[in-house]
């Protein structure tokens, strides 16, 4: 039997992901447990221009609970990568742990190098009331190679452990 995922633990962050592919490694982590990003990237190169088939960013930062409304969370992190040109295809909202998650599809091509490269997006948003922290998780894969890797990234998005 071949394992496909490892557990990814960072305890001056505290985040837990238990199922992170093991396509994917850590590239770098920028600060605490109260703001903060872990950058993800696949092993395998795409070309020179774009880079890693799969980039992934989970970020967080501090807010009260009484200042956070989850829709508005989520229509602005809509809003903000529509201005990027990313068109949002489909949104859906589960339970991870006891927060509730939302999280929405997309579509872009971007330009690089007078290269154009069609890539498919999945970004997730979700309130920790326990540690008080928003979690947004992005993930940018090249069209190309989508289905590969929807499952694990489901997966992996649906593991996360944040207190």
């Amino acid at each position: 039997m071949q394992k496909n995922y490892y557990v990814y633990s960072n305890d001056k962050c505290k985040i837990v992901v238990n199922k992170t592919p093991i396509w994917f490694e850590e590239v770098k982590v920028e600060g605490n447990h109260e703001k903060g990003t872990i950058f993800f990237e696949s092993h395998d190169e795409f070309d020179e221009n774009f880079g890693k088939s799969v980039k992934i960013e989970l970020s967080w930062y501090q807010k009260v609970r009484e200042e956070y409304y989850h829709a508005r969370e989520v229509q602005d992190s809509i809003d903000t990568y529509n201005s990027i040109n990313i068109v949002v295809t489909k949104k859906e909202n589960i339970w991870l742990l006891s927060h509730e998650c939302t999280y929405w599809f997309g579509t872009r091509t971007k330009m690089i190098r007078k290269g154009y490269y069609p890539s498919k997006i999945i970004h997730s948003v979700f309130f920790c009331e326990i540690t008080g922290r928003v979690i947004t998780i992005h993930f940018e894969v090249i069209r190309k190679y989508y289905l590969n890797y929807e499952k694990f990234i489901i997966e992996m998005l649906q593991s996360i452990i944040c207190h």
